[in-house]
């Protein structure tokens, strides 16, 4: 099988999205990435009743609409299920409005689309340093990351992998090339 051509990676933060993303393009070569950052406050969503999640939906139906342009190589870093845990945790609105678009935008029909969650296993993990640059505190992380499986469960994206990338000896993160090839061919 052909790797898939459009990536969205979803996880905690430091669990190495970006370490992931820098692989792929090393080993195919270009892609357009889209990173995904918490929502900004614009203007133009001020009179709203949620301004955040009015700049969410933006940016997500955005997304999607790029996921449909043929044979781009494209990679999300970060993209809709993020939603689905931070906007309940910490902006105060549900986001699980982002399946809605799921289905609006026929998600489930892209052929050449992957959906990658990256996983930590928490018994063993001891990867993890809290250096304050995360959304949620380190007591938080076990429920954002039931929060994602939760939402990667619920996804209609056919083609969906989660991958761990805690090492099960030593608790250690596993090789960049193994959780390459647990994204790409696992």
């Amino acid at each position: 099988m052909a790797h898939p051509k459009k990536l969205l990676i979803e996880g905690l933060d430091r669990l190495g999205k970006d370490t992931l993303i820098r692989g792929i393009q090393d080993r195919y070569g270009y892609h357009l990435v889209l990173h995904f950052r918490k929502p900004e406050l614009l203007q133009c969503y001020e009179s709203g009743a949620s301004p955040q999640r009015s700049y969410q939906e933006a940016s997500f139906t955005t997304m999607f609409q790029v996921l449909h342009a043929p044979g781009a190589t494209i990679i999300c870093n970060r993209a809709h299920l993020g939603e689905c845990v931070y906007a309940p945790m910490y902006r105060g609105y549900p986001g699980d409005y982002v399946f809605e678009l799921e289905k609006q935008f026929g998600v489930s029909r892209l052929t050449d689309v992957r959906l990658v969650l990256l996983t930590e296993d928490f018994a063993r993990s001891g990867h993890f340093v809290d250096d304050g640059q995360s959304l949620g505190a380190a007591d938080k992380r076990e429920r954002e990351q039931s929060l994602f499986l939760a939402a990667f469960e619920k996804s209609i994206i056919a083609d969906k992998r989660i991958v761990c990338v805690t090492d099960t000896a030593s608790g250690d993160f596993r090789s960049r090339s193994d959780i390459l090839d647990s994204a790409l061919n696992g």
